[in-house]
């Protein structure tokens, strides 16, 4: 990575903050909505249940473009292309009539959401190298206010309209206006430095560590991912109106962001982080419950007990330093754990999504989710065990 001027701009971080905001909407304004565009667009069981899966997917596959764009091209150029993809993506899937072209459209804005998110730690780094931990946490929480966002305000903006293809294609104005402060930056832009591979996908995937971390990154993924995308309309189907699905939604995100403060670092820095692993690990399958068994009564402390969950996946992205010591054996752990986890938890969804549609029930779909919350905690503990991925792959720290 070549030199460049680090000074603090406000320029940057304005840009860094709007990146942030526009990683979730893609996502996010398609549950609220979710009825009204599977009528809209005739969409099938498989291809309503695939629509929902998308963001699993979209970031096991394309979360590395992000960094490979920047190699490519420069890190800003990459930042304005994965931007560019957002807004793209999202404008033109409302114009759509078919619904293959429709998965496909949304799969490029949700690629370009993927590719971003690698590229937010990239930029912090360039920028503010001095302040990589003190930024990490705001744009951690930016992520969950960009969803909050979205989630509450999807419905109102597509009742204004009248149509659901307003609420959903209104946050390609967003990425656009996201893509503001990176314009006058192409023209001091840098290429990252080729990354040396010396540790195969096989060989990573084979260490114990990296398979606790994917097992307990999948089931950590595919709780999340079902409940934003399949809550809304099992609230809705229990009487919420879409309006007010889409506000739990909003405070199912912003109930975890006091403890986004905290518990992260915690894990860092405490010498054995488990208890509170295992605590947070166990709203999982306490939310599932309460859902399954009053998915209207309990919806307020479901959406509670669901935000704090939420925060096991950030805590246990700080567990890989307690797996790996050297930088490129942690990239390389993080890279493949993540990569396994999130396929795992899309194809978790997608199963979730076509069992509640051929059953026309959520109850079946519901307790399989509880049963497969039920191992989060016990990984969790397991995970939070001190290892050494030098040492079972038989290279130095």
């Amino acid at each position: 990575m070549r030199e460049v001027n680090r000074r603090p701009s406000p320029l940057v971080l304005a840009g860094i903050v709007l990146l942030a905001l526009n990683l979730r909407p893609a996502a996010a304004s398609v549950g609220p909505l979710l009825p009204e565009i599977r009528h809209g667009m005739d969409l099938g069981d498989f291809q309503t249940a695939l629509l929902v899966a998308l963001p699993a997917f979209a970031f096991a596959f394309f979360s590395m473009t992000g960094p490979a764009l920047a190699r490519r091209f420069g890190v800003h150029r990459a930042t304005l292309l994965a931007l560019f993809a957002i807004a793209i993506g999202l404008f033109a899937r409302v114009l759509a009539d078919d619904a293959r072209v429709f998965l496909l459209l949304s799969t490029i804005a949700l690629g370009g959401a993927a590719a971003a998110s690698n590229l937010l730690p990239v930029l912090v780094l360039l920028h503010y190298p001095d302040r990589l931990g003190t930024l990490a946490a705001p744009y951690s929480r930016m992520l969950s206010i960009g969803f909050a966002v979205a989630a509450a305000f999807t419905v109102p903006i597509a009742h204004s309209d009248g149509g659901w293809r307003t609420g959903v294609g209104f946050w390609g104005a967003l990425a656009l206006f996201a893509a503001i402060p990176w314009l006058p930056l192409i023209r001091q832009d840098l290429a990252l430095a080729p990354i040396p591979r010396t540790i195969t996908l096989a060989q990573m995937i084979r260490t114990r560590s990296c398979q606790k971390l994917a097992a307990l990154y999948s089931l950590q993924l595919l709780q999340t991912w079902v409940m934003l995308g399949w809550l809304p309309t099992l609230w809705r189907s229990h009487g919420y109106h879409p309006a007010s699905a889409g506000v739990l939604m909003a405070a199912l995100a912003v109930c975890g962001l006091p403890f986004t403060l905290w518990l992260p670092a915690l894990v860092g820095t405490r010498r054995d982080p488990r208890r509170a692993l295992v605590l947070v690990g166990l709203c999982f399958p306490l939310a599932d419950a309460l859902i399954l068994l009053a998915p209207r009564g309990a919806a307020v402390p479901a959406a509670i007990v669901l935000g704090v969950a939420t925060i096991g996946f950030p805590m246990s992205l700080s567990l890989i330093a307690r797996h790996a010591h050297s930088r490129d054996v942690a990239l390389s752990l993080a890279g493949v754990a993540q990569t396994v986890g999130f396929l795992v938890a899309g194809l978790g969804v997608l199963g979730f999504g076509l069992l509640h549609l051929r059953l026309s029930s959520w109850g079946w779909p519901m307790l399989a989710l509880f049963i497969l919350a039920l191992p989060i905690p016990l990984l969790a503990a397991r995970a939070a065990s001190p290892a050494s991925v030098e040492d079972q792959l038989g290279v130095s720290a």
